[in-house]
């Protein structure tokens, strides 16, 4: 009787699973179908018409154009900061990594429109040129928008990259060094080689999150008529012609393809790079400048560093207490109007509490659901299981504006699903899922099975297993995960600007719309206010990790007073 209950169980469990992958995977299948849907005979008709379009031509060259100058930038610069912060032996190296990883924490919206503000024609630096008889900056450009994106993957390659360059064993250095190569050979010979595969993945990562992002070229393109296949699938979607949504989902689909086709290169080249995953990081340094050298080279880093994170931000919260848009630098011309107008709009506020509730809510079923998968996967991996990871992963490889794309002819049939806040919540646990499977998954690997089955021989329910056991070890990474995904989402923009009904409205979409209407006062002062908000949430759990560690120094303090109060008792 027991082994047949136990038989239930394993069957339900995979049939639930099961459909749960079957319905990730979905909403990509039927975009996938109305690529080819068309009254012809010939089933690649959508395909053919489009690719001879003249603008079609120009969004893909302008996608791959961008794409490849991104990366360049963002290979360049993380590649070489990454290199600096593992080897040498400058100090600052907190603040510099702060400073990094802002343009990833950071939306990529408000960092473009910080750069937009700092390069206004009326702005300081482009006034400056023009006395000088420079040409002045025009940031609305394929130039523009290839340099912030650069700056904003920049994160990804570093992470990547910085990681591996520690993980080099110092004997090949030292073997280097005894055949007779200099310290730079001996970094460019064999650390250079060993360190490539991770260069090459954070590059085609970064590449992808060029494809992927909507944000940038959507602020400073299509105001200047530079499409690319993103904006180019949301001109598309929302011009509601006979054919607008069919156009859209055969263009998603080759966004796709080339997102997909990315993705695999990249899993192959962290494949390769895998027999470097059991070496401990080396944070030893390996170069070492002189005194003067040292601070030259520091000061350059925070500097140039200030200037591509600092300056633009500042720029912008200066802007968002100024009269109007390209106000001169006066003390007239400062006002606190446009915060008044944020804090009191019922459409802003609406906004705010729309974006949070919609964060939450997705981020406790990313919570629940990614956990228990997670779990499963690390205990067992069944093939239900398996489909549901694959699912999770395909929606979160494919650029967001194909998701949301995706989602509308999935769930657009549902009028109590589609234009509500509904479609939003699901959209987000679509996207966000993997992380939080992959986040617990990795959790609960560190806990040993023999304590489950202690607890399950004591006689310990399901409930006091999870609640006693296996959440107070695995709680830490849990929480890390969902920040990220209750942040990616509070701050998203890509899923919303699809998805958005009238009340529905996110925070990133209500800037979009702000700065596309031309109050970018209003659009500057929402995005300061969000800055604010996200230091303050990194800020608290900063000091929530810190008390933790705190915590437990003292009672790892007091078991050591504990041993030896007691050893001598013991002993006699």
């Amino acid at each position: 009787m027991h082994t047949k209950k136990i038989t239930y169980q394993r069957i339900g469990t995979a049939l639930f699973f099961g459909g749960l992958g079957f319905l990730l995977i979905l909403p990509l299948m039927l975009l996938f179908l109305r690529s080819f849907s068309t009254e012809s005979s010939s089933i690649f008709l959508n395909y053919v018409s489009l690719l001879a379009e003249p603008r079609t031509v120009s969004a893909i060259k302008n996608t791959i154009i961008i794409g490849i100058g991104a990366t360049i930038i963002s290979v360049g610069l993380g590649g070489i900061l990454a290199f600096l912060m593992a080897y040498t032996n400058i100090k600052r190296k907190k603040l510099i990594q702060t400073m990094i990883m802002a343009q990833f924490i950071i939306p990529s919206y408000v960092i473009t429109l910080a750069w937009s503000q700092l390069f206004q024609k009326t702005g300081v630096i482009n006034q400056f040129l023009e006395k000088i008889r420079l040409p002045m900056v025009d940031i609305y450009t394929i130039g523009g928008i290839v340099f912030v994106l650069g700056l904003c993957n920049l994160p990804l390659v570093y992470t990547l990259t910085l990681s591996m360059f520690r993980k080099v064993p110092r004997d090949l250095e030292w073997a280097g060094r005894i055949s007779g190569c200099t310290q730079w050979q001996t970094m460019i010979k064999i650390n250079l080689p060993q360190v490539l595969p991770a260069l090459i993945g954070g590059g085609i990562l970064a590449f992808l999150a060029a494809l992927d992002n909507f944000s940038v070229p959507a602020f400073l393109g299509i105001s200047s008529g530079i499409p690319v296949l993103s904006t180019y699938i949301y001109e598309k979607a929302i011009s509601f012609g006979p054919s607008a949504f069919t156009q859209a989902a055969t263009l998603a689909v080759m966004l796709a393809i080339i997102s997909m086709v990315g993705t695999i290169i990249q899993g192959r080249l962290i494949k390769k790079s895998s027999g470097m995953d059991s070496i401990k990081e080396d944070f030893s340094e390996r170069i070492l400048f002189t005194k003067t050298k040292r601070r030259i080279l520091e000061w350059t880093i925070i500097s140039v560093l200030g200037m591509i994170t600092v300056i633009p931000l500042v720029s912008m919260m200066i802007s968002s207490v100024q009269k109007y848009y390209g106000a001169s630098f006066e003390i007239k011309n400062f006002t606190f109007s446009a915060f008044e107008f944020v804090f009191t709009n019922a459409a802003v506020a609406s906004a705010v509490k729309n974006s949070i509730v919609f964060a939450g809510v997705a981020c406790l079923i990313c919570v629940f659901l990614g956990t228990a998968i997670g779990y499963l996967k690390a205990r067992n991996n069944a093939l239900s299981v398996k489909l549901v990871e694959l699912g999770a992963t395909l929606n979160y490889a494919v650029p967001g504006i194909v998701l949301a794309l995706a989602m509308i002819f999935c769930f657009g049939k549902f009028p109590n699903v589609y234009n509500t806040s509904k479609i939003i919540i699901i959209a987000y646990v679509f996207r966000y899922l993997i992380i939080q499977i992959k986040g617990s998954a990795t959790a609960v690997l560190t806990v040993e099975a023999s304590l489950e089955e202690a607890a399950l021989i004591s006689g310990t329910g399901i409930i006091r297993r999870w609640t006693d056991v296996l959440i107070p070890l695995i709680r830490q990474p849990i929480l890390m995960s969902s920040f990220f995904i209750f942040n990616s989402a509070l701050t998203e923009l890509t899923l919303s600007s699809m998805l958005s009904a009238a009340g529905t409205k996110t925070i990133g979409l209500t800037i979009f719309n702000l700065q596309q209407a031309g109050s970018y006062n209003l659009a500057a002062t929402m995005s300061t206010v969000l800055v604010l908000l996200i230091l303050a949430g990194y800020l608290l759990i900063w000091m929530m990790q810190r008390a933790s560690r705190k915590k437990a120094a003292k009672q790892v303090a007091a078991e050591k007073v504990l041993t030896k109060i007691i050893n001598p008792c013991l002993e006699e």
